[in-house]
């Protein structure tokens, strides 16, 4: 389903909740109305023609009370300023349905847990 699909998008101004959860995420407004599901995902990103891996999130946020829909990847030893940059994206595995927890500890303990699990599926990938 979405093996391989390439997505393009613009990285736009978040609630910067993933930065004050330690995982700041660049938040992105996709070209076209691509449905990628809801969830956790291990993601490969294009950022000015250089390759990162990351950990992406799609959905509506329902431990912050939020409903409107949301993609956010938080990519891996990055920390430039991209607003407003075109970016790409492919979708390598899925991690995790979206899910609601007890607490904003327990999400940032889940988030810690997915990236983990991410780093370990791009290093047994090679």
């Amino acid at each position: 389903m979405l093996d391989g699909k390439i997505f393009y998008g613009v990285v736009v101004q978040g609630l910067q909740n993933g930065r004050k959860f330690g995982f700041p995420t660049a938040n992105v407004k996709l070209d076209d109305e691509n449905d990628i599901g809801n969830g956790v995902f291990a993601v490969e990103v294009f950022v000015k023609g250089e390759k990162y891996k990351g950990m992406m999130y799609s959905g509506t946020r329902p431990t912050l009370g939020l409903s409107e829909k949301s993609i956010e990847i938080h990519i891996f030893d990055f920390s430039n300023d991209i607003y407003g940059e075109k970016i790409s994206f492919t979708v390598e595995k899925k991690i995790s349905k979206e899910q609601k927890f007890e607490d904003t500890e327990e999400l940032k303990k889940n988030i810690k847990h997915y990236k983990e699990e991410i780093l370990k599926y791009f290093l047994c990938e090679k």
